[in-house]
């Protein structure tokens, strides 16, 4: 909230949720920003956003939206949304701050203090996450960062015959969810000699990876620690000769939020955090049973 608010914007939350369930949870959390009640989903079918999955019959959740987030400029258009296949994963804050701001992939992410670069051949590289730490549901990117000197180029996709692309790839897990891997914009590089051209990178390059961590990375004691594992490829070239493909292993621990337990994990009584919880939900069931 504080880099969002330095940023000059306003967040709200629109909930299926009637108010006293809404006010409840931001008091119990310590929420700031602002939650909205629709109830009747007027708002939710106005964006187009109504979960159609759930049958209109006497589901108590029926009437949710498809959990996205939007992005407005101050006159009310939207310059970005952010929606999942997956109802489990949301837009993290870090991506959210970038968007708001207007930063594209082509522009760098904060580096942490205190992350020491490696160098290989001609090229820096280094990779971290970008933000403190994962957290179930919630949406974070692992940032791989290469620096290529001035007069030399790493390839884009696709990479010509014999050649690699720079690449993150990411040993997988059964706690992280992945995305497609982002790339910035590439250049055309032709080659003196034949006139072939391919798309490749100069100066500093980011690759992006979306993840997300499920319940399968918390065990019995969270909060705890995630380890990600995967390797950082690239072939550094100039204009006429190129070295030999570089594959650097790498190995990072990052810290795993605690988890936020719900009322309807619990069989009996309520839960810290949640109060009222069960009579909340009793009332929504109560409502779409007299609709």
């Amino acid at each position: 909230m504080p880099a969002l608010t330095a940023a000059g914007v306003r967040v709200y939350a629109l909930s299926y949720d009637e108010a006293e369930p809404l006010r409840d949870f931001a008091a119990a959390h310590d929420i700031s920003y602002r939650f909205l009640s629709d109830p009747e989903s007027d708002v939710i079918r106005a964006f187009g956003i109504l979960n159609t999955i759930i049958a209109e019959d006497d589901h108590p959740w029926f009437g949710i939206p498809y959990p996205g987030t939007y992005v407005m400029d101050s006159a009310g258009l939207i310059t970005h949304k952010f929606f999942e296949n997956n109802l489990a994963v949301r837009v993290g804050p870090d991506q959210l701050v970038r968007a708001v701001r207007g930063q594209s992939i082509n522009e760098a992410v904060p580096q942490p203090e205190g992350r020491a670069e490696s160098h290989t051949s001609d090229v820096t590289a280094d990779v971290f996450l970008a933000g403190d730490a994962l957290a179930l549901s919630v949406q974070s990117e692992l940032v791989a960062r290469f620096q290529v000197p001035a007069g030399r180029h790493v390839y884009a996709e696709p990479a010509p015959a014999g050649s690699i692309a720079v690449s993150l790839e990411l040993d997988a897990s059964d706690g992280l969810v992945t995305r497609a891997l982002l790339r910035p914009t590439s250049e055309m590089h032709t080659l003196a000699d034949t006139d072939e051209a391919f798309p490749v990178h100069h100066g500093t390059v980011e690759l992006r990876l979306p993840l997300t961590v499920n319940g399968d990375a918390y065990g019995k004691n969270a909060p705890r620690e995630v380890r990600l594992r995967g390797r950082l490829r690239w072939q550094s070239c100039d204009d006429t000769v190129c070295d030999i493909p570089i594959t650097r292993p790498f190995d990072l621990v990052v810290p795993l939020d605690a988890m936020v337990p719900s009322a309807l994990m619990v069989r009996d009584g309520e839960i810290p955090g949640e109060p009222r919880g069960r009579a909340h939900f009793q009332q929504m069931v109560d409502r779409r049973q007299r609709d």
